[in-house]
């Protein structure tokens, strides 16, 4: 009896995502839109240093959108990039291609934003032990430190001096250079102007949340690996944070690659018959089930249940 050929379910999900990918890149040449690319990294990349809402060294990172065609083309060339670059953390991590349908990457696509960048920076901490290259991941993350502020904390708690020292040394060059080339007082310029940060439907569950995730963000304290203080870290911010983006979750889906975390991106949707055009707004539910679960399956490992376990015996 001739034996059934196995079904090779990765190569499904990779010439799926590879559809999915180049259906994303063929219809941003029709349509117009990248709304935050166009309005605000572009700009930023070429000298308008209030358009980007990120701290003004962000710029040396964004500079080569400011080499991009200005031809109407731009959003299109971001998107093979950024696609390009997660396929390619994607394949070195071994993770599951279909979070490119997850509601978080089509987000990163439909306004073009930049959070590969910090996929980058987090690439960077998790998968190299030198902590010079560590450093330089946390030059990543302090793109956006709304969203990396705790997660950079977090990674730098509890780190022995020769480690931290070493790995601090690429973030101070670049703090120094930032107050050179922009100015002592660039923080403060920074920090105003973000008060004039619009309001838009993406940040809907941060505006609801943050009150109430603020006072948990000692959670990610509870594990000492590098790996789950991180993607906890994220994860409470995304509900700690008021200016934390749905879109960011791509993150934590490429991060916390399960499964479930795909259609759980989608899990707002089930509100539109209750909350309409703002239904956004419960988006939280996708990083609130990645802390559970992380919490929940990993207990033995947290401080507190091995403190537990040695007062036991």
């Amino acid at each position: 009896m001739s034996q059934q050929p196995t079904i090779n379910w990765r190569r499904i999900a990779w010439i799926s995502s590879i559809v999915m990918v180049l259906f994303y890149i063929g219809i941003s040449f029709v349509m117009p839109y990248g709304s935050d690319l166009y309005n605000h990294y572009i700009p930023f990349a070429k000298g308008c240093l209030d358009c980007g809402y990120v701290p003004y060294y962000a710029r040396w990172f964004l500079a080569p959108l400011g080499l991009l065609p200005h031809n109407s083309i731009e959003w299109p060339l971001w998107n093979m990039v950024m696609f390009a670059i997660l396929f390619w953390l994607i394949y070195t991590m071994d993770v599951n291609p279909l979070i490119v349908a997850s509601f978080a990457v089509i987000g990163q696509f439909w306004l073009g934003q930049i959070d590969i960048y910090l996929c980058i920076g987090i690439y960077l901490i998790l998968k190299h032990e030198n902590p010079l290259v560590n450093g330089i991941g946390l030059c990543f993350l302090a793109i956006k430190p709304q969203i990396m502020a705790l997660a950079m904390l977090y990674l730098i708690i509890g780190q022995s001096w020769p480690v931290l020292g070493k790995m601090l040394v690429a973030p101070i060059i670049m703090a120094l250079l930032s107050f050179a080339v922009f100015g002592i007082d660039w923080p403060v310029r920074w920090l105003t102007n973000t008060e004039a940060l619009p309001v838009h439907m993406w940040r809907y569950s941060a505006l609801d949340t943050w009150r109430f995730g603020l006072p948990f963000i000692w959670i990610p304290l509870l594990f000492k690996q590098r790996d789950l203080r991180i993607v906890l870290s994220i994860a409470v911010m995304a509900l700690a944070s008021p200016f934390f983006g749905i879109y960011t979750y791509m993150v934590l889906v490429l991060f916390y690659p399960k499964w479930w975390t795909i259609p759980l991106s989608y899990a707002w949707v089930l509100f539109i018959p209750l909350a309409g055009s703002t239904a956004m707004r419960f988006a939280w539910i996708l990083p609130l089930a990645i802390i559970i679960h992380i919490c929940y399956t990993n207990w033995p490992q947290s401080w507190w249940a091995q403190r537990q376990q040695r007062l036991a015996n």
